[in-house]
């Protein structure tokens, strides 16, 4: 059987074609020949034996970069469960050729497709909405080749939140105080959206390019690249600093070679971005969160089965009270108080002086969000509201808040609706999986029991390059999570008051005694005495207090994984630090490799990745660090 995985022909940077190929590898168990350009596969066999239409198929919407797939012939295998999880292909095909219909029958049930032949008397056959079969009779021959083509589910789900844009779900009554009224009309267009969308993908043609204003057809907003693609989920919901790479997470997950029903554990969750893929691929997730806001935003992130219903009502409920001019008064007090609790702890930064105009409403409206009883969404609308905080702390606005606000969640909740009706159609149980985000330390995870997970994904600090507390400072004040502000700053986390021996009680959470006479690897201590030399005593201290609770959640993190299993570790390739006074460029994921070593795990690969540089300033180049126990 030759199956060809044909990637998505808008990818935004040649390291994605790279994880395509890492990724397709994991899925199939086996190492593919990289395709250049379709049209080179048409002089070979099976494809010059292919009938016109799953050529045009096949040719269509190519991406224009270094190449456009990847091609490998092995034994009949299930292919729908590969379908499922794949990250970053537009299409893949199954071709095969069959002496007669029970041989054809068979096969088909191998690659997943529970048919009978007697259901495939047609040249072509859609057998459902992610699968088109296609029968040709090959030429002076008895034999039939068959072709079978797959729609990826994550291309359905990244192309779903495109169809809020359509004129069905944009339009708006005329009486838009109607809420009840204005969300069926939104609902009623999504679905209607879902099913051009699914009828588009399965023809063989595609739009033309269509700019500007006035598109009204799927096809011209999913046939051309678009800056809203690559957004399915809940990925986006908030800009988190120093989040994870949505567009590689679901790739790492099947790097990490897990089942259904697997558990997958993220020691430094954030805002979750690692682990939000892994409910739709039926894998159980566990994160470790140190920050209550981070814990929040998390928790959001992997509820894709909210009670969509509940949800509306809630939110017509909040919007009918924006609407009459209802929200609670009578805040002066408490808005005085916040005010001089965000300058003392900001000191009268500039976001202070961005966000302090539109206080008044952001506290107002965070009043009557929390009269909402069902907590998933309180902590949904919590989580949006968070968003509005960053994005007025960051820039200078001068419109409404309370009118982007309430944008926001419409645009977010149609996101969500949209999700749960496709992943209905294609039976995607979005909440057949268990995701637990707990609120502590990964220097320490005792509830979690030894050889209990089954793979472990995460992305931590890069040592004190991104000051997460100070970061969501403001956030974090307003939604009344002042815990978050034990420390003032991630540094201060680091610190900790040196950790002096002679007094325990500074220590972050579970750190425990043994961090005191802890040894580290050689490339830890070279580091550390390089900072120390060019006087930076203070920096080397903090780094050394890094690289010691590294080191246990090393330790941790060896305990609670199966073996044999894998550990993939996001990680800065470089650190800058001033060392003598100029800035000095540091290997430093090295050092983490030789930690994890350390612990007892073996290095396995190194992936270097450089994606959206743009994004991550200083920090540029990644490596991913694959440990097994």
């Amino acid at each position: 059987m030759i199956i060809l995985a044909k990637v998505k022909f808008d990818l935004r940077d040649p390291d994605e074609l790279y994880f395509a190929q890492r990724e397709i590898e994991a899925l199939l168990d086996t190492k593919t020949r990289f395709i250049k350009t379709i049209a080179s596969l048409f002089r070979e066999n099976p494809f010059n034996l292919l009938d016109e239409e799953v050529i045009h198929l096949i040719s269509r919407l190519v991406y224009m970069g270094e190449g456009q797939g990847f091609l490998v012939d092995i034994p009949p295998t299930d292919i729908v469960s590969i379908v499922k999880r794949a990250t970053f292909f537009r299409e893949i095909y199954a071709i095969f050729e069959c002496d007669n219909e029970k041989d054809m029958e068979q096969t088909l049930h191998k690659v997943g497709i529970p048919v009978k032949s007697d259901d495939l008397r047609d040249k072509k056959t859609d057998f459902n909405h992610f699968t088109q079969i296609f029968i040709k009779s090959i030429s002076g021959e008895k034999g039939k080749i068959i072709t079978v083509r797959f729609l990826p589910f994550h291309t359905l789900f990244e192309y779903v939140t495109e169809v809020k844009k359509l004129p069905a779900a944009v339009f708006r009554p005329k009486n838009n105080e109607n809420w009840q009224a204005y969300f069926k009309e939104k609902e009623d267009g999504i679905e209607k959206g879902i099913s051009e969308l699914l009828d588009h993908l399965k023809v063989g043609h595609y739009r033309s390019p269509h700019f500007g204003l006035g598109k009204e057809h799927i096809g011209d907003f999913i046939d051309w690249a678009s800056t809203d693609l690559r957004k399915p989920f809940l990925h986006y919901l908030h800009k988190y600093k120093g989040k994870g790479d949505p567009r590689i997470s679901r790739a790492l997950i099947n790097l990490l070679k897990l089942r259904e029903g697997d558990t997958i554990l993220d020691p430094f969750s954030g805002s979750g971005a690692f682990i939000a893929d892994a409910p739709t691929m039926g894998i159980n997730a566990i994160g470790i969160e140190v920050l209550n806001i981070g814990k929040m935003i998390s928790e959001v992130k992997c509820n894709l089965g909210v009670d969509i219903s509940e949800l509306r009502n809630n939110i017509i409920k909040l919007f009918e009270e924006i609407d009459n001019n209802s929200l609670i008064r009578d805040i002066k007090g408490e808005l005085t108080q916040l005010k001089e609790n965000i300058k003392k702890n900001t000191g009268e930064s500039s976001a202070y002086k961005k966000i302090e105009p539109h206080l008044e409403k952001i506290f107002t409206m965070k009043k009557a969000v929390e009269k909402t009883n069902n907590n998933d969404i309180k902590k949904f609308l919590l989580t949006l509201l968070s968003q509005q905080v960053v994005e007025y702390s960051e820039k200078s606005r001068a419109w409404d808040i309370v009118g982007s606000f309430k944008s926001y969640i419409e645009d977010r909740y149609l996101v969500l609706y949209s999700t749960q009706k496709l992943a209905k159609i294609l039976g995607v149980n979005i909440n057949g999986s268990k995701v637990r985000i707990i609120k502590g330390d990964s220097t320490n995870m005792s509830m979690l029991r030894d050889n209990s997970i089954d793979g472990i994904l995460t992305s931590p600090p890069y040592f004190d390059a991104l000051d997460y507390i100070g970061n969501n400072k403001i956030s974090i004040l307003i939604l009344g999570l002042e815990e978050d502000l034990k420390w003032e700053s991630t540094r201060d986390f680091y610190e900790a008051k040196h950790r002096d021996e002679k007094e325990h009680s500074p220590l972050p959470l579970f750190v425990s005694d043994k961090y005191f006479s802890m040894d580290l690897p050689q490339s830890s201590l070279n580091l550390i005495d390089l900072l120390k030399k060019s006087q930076r005593v203070y920096k080397a201290k903090v780094v050394e207090n890094y690289l010691k609770m590294m080191s246990l959640s090393f330790g941790e993190c060896y305990r609670v994984l199966k073996k044999e299993r894998y550990y993939l570790m996001v990680i800065s390739k470089h650190h800058s630090w001033t060392i003598n006074g100029k800035e000095e460029i540091v290997e430093t994921s090295p050092i983490l490799a030789d930690l994890g070593r350390s612990a007892g795990f073996n290095l396995v690969d190194v992936i270097e990745h450089g994606l959206s540089k743009a994004d991550k300033g200083k920090i540029g180049v990644e490596d991913i660090l694959v440990f097994k126990k």
